[in-house]
């Protein structure tokens, strides 16, 4: 697929980014200074271009789409699968994910 498709395909999706103060929808289920819990449901995109690929990973919680990175890629994981998470918050506001359970 050309790297503007790609891009237009990208662009398409619902998207808001979060931060701080904009994750009142988000299902918390536990949250510390350092680790938080959520649930939600994965969202699993590939994005293709000629120089390469790579896998971008969301939790869709209620109105809100946060951004996960994880230490090791999950295994046979599909968009749509309900999730609960665990991790710590970088400084982009992404949550690097260091547990995953299926719910």
């Amino acid at each position: 697929m050309a790297a503007l498709g790609v891009l237009a395909l990208f662009l398409a999706l619902p998207w808001s980014a979060p931060a701080p103060g904009r994750l009142a929808h988000v299902h918390f289920l536990t949250q510390s200074e350092t680790e938080t819990v959520l649930e939600g449901t994965l969202e699993v995109l590939i994005e293709d271009a000629d120089h390469g690929s790579r896998t971008l990973y969301f939790l869709i919680s209620g109105d809100q789409r946060v951004s996960l990175q994880f230490q090791r890629p999950p295994l046979n994981i599909t968009t749509g699968t309900r999730v609960r998470v665990r991790g710590r918050w970088d400084e982009h506001r992404t949550l690097v994910v260091t547990a995953l359970e299926r719910i």
